[in-house]
């Protein structure tokens, strides 16, 4: 686990989100309790990721490709350990690819069970499951569709959940870690020799100036504009209901974001969905 250390923290820290923050939270509690437990060990075999591969975790029911989004997402299966409950956008990507190159599928439901992630691969992958054809696609929850699920889900032709399912918290944000207050009281001083007025914007050794801190709002206003162009894109919700809040699933259906509501996945299995 020591080895993921350094990549954890860069995107839970360091890089725009699109999670829900009581999961950011979950996250780096567990994060520093594992740091605190973890001692130095010899350098990982570069070759050690290699031997077990993740496989695709898809299966067919009927005409009906299930595809599973479980997890924090993130770009590959490799960026947060499947231990920590990651969900590659690469793993996904790859099942939409074996759905639609089989003739046996008709429909393609997405079940959704994620509070979000980062921002890196999402508007990818939400483009390549809009631009399905020849294939019904549907998305489904009945627990928890956030953030960055919210822009996979709202991608398909049908986005449904269950009437306590958790659904929206459409917005993005940033984590800088500034422990330089701590430096202080601890008598340290970290001397700074850089080139370039942002390369080192966000360092932990110093707060944000105001400078770097409009940039880092700017990339996040961009990728929010991003997202609710492509919510809307399927379905109309008002602006006022994409602003980071959380909703039931009756709640987001009166509202627009879903479709309808479905107890329980099996009952998407049977009909085409009209």
């Amino acid at each position: 686990m020591s080895k993921h250390f350094p990549h954890l923290l860069n995107e839970l820290y360091y890089k725009p989100l699109i999670v829900t923050q009581q999961r950011h939270a979950a996250m780096c509690r567990v994060l520093e309790s594992r740091m605190a437990q973890d001692m130095p060990t010899p350098m990982p075999d570069p070759e050690d990721d290699d031997k077990e591969p993740i496989m695709p975790d898809w299966e067919i029911t009927g005409s009906t490709a299930v595809i599973p989004i479980h997890g924090v997402l993130v770009k590959h299966a490799s960026d947060i350990p499947m231990s920590s409950c990651g969900c590659g956008c690469d793993m996904v990507s790859a099942m939409i690819d074996l759905a639609v190159d089989d003739d046996q599928v008709e429909r393609i439901l997405f079940d959704f069970r994620t509070p979000g992630g980062s921002v890196t691969g999402i508007p990818e992958l939400a483009q390549k499951i809009a631009s399905i054809r020849g294939k019904q696609t549907l998305a489904f929850s009945d627990s928890e569709c956030c953030s960055a699920g919210v822009w996979l889900a709202s991608q398909c032709e049908h986005f449904l959940c269950a009437p306590s399912a958790s659904i929206g918290s459409v917005g993005v944000w940033c984590a800088y870690l500034d422990i330089s207050r701590q430096m202080q009281n601890d008598g340290q001083n970290m001397q700074e020799i850089s080139s370039g007025k942002f390369k080192t914007a966000g360092a932990w050794w110093k707060p944000l100036t105001t400078d770097e801190r409009a940039m880092i709002q700017a990339d996040c206003d961009k990728i929010f504009g991003q997202f609710k162009t492509a919510v809307n894109a399927r379905r109309a919700v008002d602006d006022q209901h994409l602003d980071g809040q959380i909703f039931d699933g009756e709640k987001a259906v009166e509202i627009g974001m879903c479709d309808g509501l479905v107890d329980d996945i099996s009952e998407l299995l049977g009909d085409s969905v009209n």
